[in-house]
């Protein structure tokens, strides 16, 4: 396992001198040059406007960017213990944690699916909020391991499609769940003490989000609109709230869980037609 703190540079850079300017974030940016490459623009735009409000939030989250500095990396080291025992996890992690500009909060990379990336200033420091997060990430490389272990051919999987984004942000949600049990239901899908609305929105509507995420993956080509508006924090116009994606792709996950075992729910993909029973799922 390797660990990889950045946050201290960042503070370092960030408390040293006069109140920092456009041009010193860029100039960080640029000496981290190939620590970003993986951040933006994937997971952030670098636009000016991103980058002067990031400025302007920076200080209100410097606390908390502190406290993650210290406690993430051991409950890195907790939560890979713990899939390690519960899922055999046998994979080598990479494990980066930097500070960045209000983007996504956290990511497997694309080309690395043993690699994740943590952007702190969009985390809560509260311990359990952290284990949470940091088992949804250990979560997708443990469901790719698991995969592999029984011989999925990846070059199978359509990996820009949301019906498999449906599946593998449910899984990861579903074993972050039982990795971290007994925390209320909303941390595990917004990863703080907010996310109670999110929750009763997708249980009030969920007839609703079945029927309108089935249209959106059965008509037209999946793109870029669909997926933020499902499963990024940029979206949200249907329902008001983003990312309901995660909480339809627990209940399927679930669903499997219920229906075939939890090792046959998480192989589901390999061997099977995934994207069939997905959409057999949702018209129920």
């Amino acid at each position: 396992m390797r660990i990889e703190n950045n946050i201290p540079s960042f503070i370092d850079f960030w408390g040293v001198g006069e109140d920092k300017t456009l041009a010193d974030l860029e100039a960080y940016l640029n000496q981290n040059e190939a620590l970003y490459s993986k951040y933006f623009p994937i997971h952030c735009p670098r636009t000016e406007e991103r980058l002067k409000e990031a400025l302007n939030k920076y200080n209100e989250k410097l606390d908390d960017i502190h406290s993650i500095s210290d406690s993430l990396p051991a409950i890195l080291q907790e939560m890979t213990a713990v899939y390690q025992k519960k899922y055999d996890l046998d994979v080598e992690m990479s494990y980066k944690l930097l500070v960045g500009t209000f983007g996504s909060n956290a990511f497997v990379t694309r080309d690395n699916k043993r690699e994740i990336y943590f952007a702190v200033e969009k985390l809560s420091a509260e311990q359990d909020h952290l284990k949470v997060i940091a088992s949804h990430e250990i979560g997708h490389v443990t469901h790719f391991s698991i995969a592999s272990r029984q011989g999925m051919d990846w070059s199978t999987v359509d990996w820009m499609h949301g019906l498999t984004t449906l599946f593998t942000e449910g899984a990861a949600t579903y074993l972050s769940k039982q990795t971290v049990p007994g925390l209320s239901e909303p941390i595990y899908f917004t990863y703080d003490d907010e996310g109670e609305p999110w929750v009763k929105c997708y249980e009030e509507n969920k007839s609703a989000v079945k029927r309108r995420f089935l249209d959106d993956a059965t008509t037209g080509e999946w793109d870029m609109a669909k997926e933020k508006e499902w499963f990024r924090l940029s979206g949200g116009s249907y329902f008001g709230r983003n990312r309901i994606g995660y909480l339809l792709g627990t209940d399927y996950v679930e669903h499997l869980v219920d229906r075939l075992g939890e090792e046959a729910a998480l192989t589901f993909w390999n061997g099977n037609d995934l994207k069939e029973d997905v959409i057999n799922w949702l018209k129920e």
